[in-house]
């Protein structure tokens, strides 16, 4: 993994982690995901680093009070997805 991508997978992880212990709102998690600059500058990634950071940002972004039921994020779901960033190449691709 490139060093930007250690580095926002790090980032993505320290955000969650941060939510599940009640520092911020999910709606500050999902405003942080949306502004995340993965978005815009995702070039200098492998097309692996990419699908991983983007599914883990699609994940958050799932945590929406709007987002069907059927398909919304749970707690538990964010969890292991911080536990998967911070563990490495475990995060499914």
């Amino acid at each position: 993994m490139s060093r930007q991508g250690e580095v926002w997978r790090g980032e993505l992880a320290e955000r969650i982690d941060e939510h599940m212990a009640g520092l911020i709102s999910v709606d500050d998690l999902l405003g942080w995901a949306l502004d995340h600059p993965f978005f815009e500058d995702r070039e200098s990634l492998s097309p692996d680093e990419q699908r991983l950071l983007g599914r883990a940002l699609g994940t958050i972004l799932q945590a929406a009070a709007d987002e069907p039921l059927a398909t919304r994020t749970t707690p538990e779901q964010l969890a292991v997805l911080a536990r998967e960033l911070w563990g490495g190449d475990r995060l499914q691709t």
